[in-house]
């Protein structure tokens, strides 16, 4: 069975007007300074690093702007276990789990003067999906027995929406809960499924992701329970990692592998647009947003000795920098269960 690797849902993976401008000026993410990784964002191609410079730290969602200030989440180690946490520019705020296990934090949104941001947190048996209203944490339902996670969120009008998977036991299921109330999405119905990024417009909830068909792993979009399968080459393992729509056309960003490499691209509607790495090594494609009337997509590739990570308006590539030595991404969170 191919092993399922999700993200949060950048760019776009709230509701409100604040997560609208997310992504127009900027990609969240990290880079290997030799030592440790330093999370940072870029804004065009200049880089702001906003970790303490002691601990190892990852920026994993969909950069949030409300007026100049950016506000990112993700998780930090302290020398012990991951901790969940968000960033308001440069300041750190910390997410609590049980206190003892890890925990993270794969996206953020702002509503009116709240922070709200998505993820779990490991109570010593299991994962817990779980979404945080600043510092308060709210628990969402698995099946109470398996690993499960909120790997995104949007709040419309004050209601918070998350969207993630749960294992019952046998497979991964995508779903998203309204405040607590999960509604369960359809892969197959015999395999692994999950959601990985979402956004809400109105009273519409749009989600993206994959599932597996017992072979491969089928990039797809669902709006309401309704799926839509998007095409990698037919053979190979496809994944969808961020959602955003205008109008009535969804645009969805991943990458799929051709037997050799992970090819970044995205898809207008179901029509797919490859994107370009360094052609011979892996690439990916992380984050979608429209921006003056472009299709603009974040993510990284391996150029055979370390990740470049950059993005992509229509199909030109900018790169952007990290140390110059080690990796760097535009990144999202990955877990396996």
């Amino acid at each position: 069975m191919a092993a399922l690797l999700f993200s949060a849902g950048l760019w776009g993976c709230g509701g409100d007007d604040s997560n609208w401008t997310a992504g127009l000026a900027g990609f969240a993410g990290y880079y290997y300074d030799g030592a440790k990784r330093v999370p940072c964002y870029w804004t065009g191609t200049t880089r702001t690093d906003i970790g303490d410079g002691v601990h190892t730290s990852v920026a994993e969602s969909p950069i949030v702007w409300v007026g100049l200030t950016p506000f990112m989440a993700g998780y930090y180690n302290d020398g012990a276990k991951g901790v969940a946490c968000y960033w308001m520019g440069k300041n750190r705020t910390d997410l609590p789990g049980d206190g003892a296990h890890d925990s993270g934090a794969s996206a953020v949104a702002v509503f009116g003067t709240k922070v709200y941001s998505s993820g779990y947190y490991n109570d010593g048996t299991k994962a817990i999906p779980c979404y945080w209203e600043g510092t308060t944490r709210h628990d969402l339902a698995g099946d109470g027995t398996h690993d499960a996670m909120a790997s995104a969120i949007a709040v419309v009008l004050g209601t918070v929406y998350t969207a993630g998977y749960y294992s019952d036991g046998t497979k991964l299921v995508p779903c998203y809960w309204v405040g607590t109330d999960r509604h369960d999405l359809q892969g197959d119905g015999a395999h692994d499924a999950a959601v990985s990024s979402m956004i809400v417009i109105g009273t519409t909830v749009y989600t993206a992701g994959s599932y597996s068909d017992g072979a491969k792993l089928i990039p797809c979009y669902w709006t309401g329970a309704s799926r839509t399968d998007l095409a990698g080459d037919g053979t190979h393992d496809a994944y969808v990692t961020s959602i955003t729509a205008f109008g009535s056309t969804v645009y969805t960003a991943g990458f799929y592998y051709d037997a050799t490499k992970a090819i970044p691209c995205y898809w207008t509607g179901t029509s797919r647009t490859d994107l370009a790495g360094d052609g011979t090594h892996n690439a990916y494609g992380y984050a979608i947003t429209l921006y003056g009337g472009q299709i603009v997509t974040g993510g990284s590739y391996d150029d055979g000795t370390k990740l470049i990570p950059c993005y992509w308006t229509g199909t030109k590539r900018t790169d952007l920098a990290g140390d110059g030595v080690d990796n760097a991404e535009i990144i999202s969170p990955t877990w396996f269960f």
